[in-house]
């Protein structure tokens, strides 16, 4: 996120794809705009509009702002203290996605919309920072979950909203250093993404199809390497960082099996492989760190290089300048910057190869740009003054 423009309160909700752009530098990937019917010729003598016509409109504009308003934007969150002025934008969604959801909530029966927005905010509140919140605003979450018929809870969509609760619950106790009570929401979020993978997964001698990924399995594979990694963090704060390695070590036997990644299977495995490499450099595994990160960054590139998407190119970039460091650092035989006593290996390592250190110089060269920033609208002319009247 390299170039931020303020903006006023009124233009939230109005926002369209090229002023997000601007703000963040990224494109969202669904930015098609919804068909708008032509307005039909007036009757000469009009009657009053159904019912089922102000119901649609209702529900055109909740789905606007459901879609465009909270899940374009929201979800862009970032440091206050780098964008102060996007996260007092997303205080006020948050005031009015509460609104929402509390006129949702006056009916008697729960229902998936009010779980996902339940969800978006507690998403929402963690991502500004604000754990508690964050995690009361969970469990809500959950209790709307568990209020749903069981043919909607134990369905993908349902089931997946599940894992993203569990999984949110544990980082809001793990930003609290509660390690011991996040532990097991991680393991339930990997629990129910794992038999989400495992449902829509190809066999492992399967040979992979060419084109895209199907929609369903790469969303739920992203799931998966994602809480794979959350719990591997979370065992490594636990102190205990070679259960986090053998946990990681099930995301790259994930992607070796899937063959063919997605975007955002290969960011979510790039982030996996920096974690991987990062608990082996504390550990003293320098070749074994450098070996995970070269492969990240060669991901990257390789990604940034060929996503026309500017949102890819914008995380690849991020995810690659924050390896490059790194690489350079433990290729060069520097003492590894995250060494802690307690995850030392006193095993003999393997030194790191000519060959190793060539591949890591190479990951090294010809950098991803960064996105285009988004043209600033061009300034509107002048208006000319009105031709005085003549007397």
């Amino acid at each position: 996120m390299k170039i931020h423009t303020p903006f006023s309160r009124a233009s939230v909700l109005s926002m369209t794809a090229l002023s997000v752009l601007s703000l963040f530098a990224l494109n969202s990937c669904n930015d098609k705009e919804e068909e708008q019917p032509k307005p039909e010729e007036p009757a000469a003598a009009p009657a009053p509009a159904p019912e089922e016509s102000a119901a649609d409109t209702l529900a055109q504009a909740r789905e606007a702002l459901f879609n465009e308003a909270l899940y374009e934007l929201a979800q862009k969150v970032t440091d206050p203290s780098v964008f102060p002025e996007l996260n007092e934008e997303v205080k006020v969604l948050l005031e009015r996605m509460e609104a929402y959801y509390t006129e949702l909530a006056k009916g008697a029966e729960g229902s998936m919309e009010r779980t996902r927005l339940a969800l978006q905010i507690a998403d929402t509140l963690r991502d500004l920072s604000s754990f508690q919140k964050g995690f009361d605003a969970y469990t809500r979450a959950m209790n709307e979950f568990n209020a749903l018929p069981e043919d909607i809870r134990s369905s993908a969509d349902g089931q997946r909203c599940l894992s993203d609760i569990e999984s949110g619950l544990g980082a809001c106790l793990l930003a609290q250093r509660k390690v011991a009570d996040a532990l097991p929401h991680y393991e339930a979020a990997l629990a129910t993404a794992s038999a989400q993978f495992e449902a829509l997964a190809p066999a492992e001698d399967a040979e992979p199809k060419q084109g895209e990924v199907d929609p369903a399995l790469s969303r739920c594979a992203t799931d998966y390497l994602d809480c794979i990694r959350c719990l591997g963090d979370c065992q490594r704060a636990a102190d205990d960082p070679e259960e986090a390695r053998t946990t990681y070590m099930k995301g790259q036997e994930a992607a070796t099996r899937l063959k063919v990644l997605s975007s955002s299977m290969s960011i979510s495995y790039v982030k996996l492989l920096t974690a991987l490499g990062n608990l082996d450099n504390a550990a003293g595994r320098a070749k074994e760190a450098l070996t995970a990160w070269v492969t990240a960054a060669n991901i990257c590139k390789q990604l940034n290089n060929s996503s026309p998407r500017l949102d890819v190119k914008a995380e690849t970039k991020r995810c690659y300048d924050a390896l490059i460091p790194a690489i350079q650092a433990v290729a060069a035989g520097m003492q590894p910057a995250e060494q802690q006593p307690a995850e030392q290996d006193t095993a003999q390592t393997e030194p790191i190869t000519p060959e190793l250190k060539a591949a890591a110089a190479e990951a090294a060269k010809e950098a991803p740009a960064a996105p285009a920033a988004a043209p600033k609208p061009a300034a509107k002319p002048a208006a000319k003054p009105a031709p005085r009247k003549r007397k």
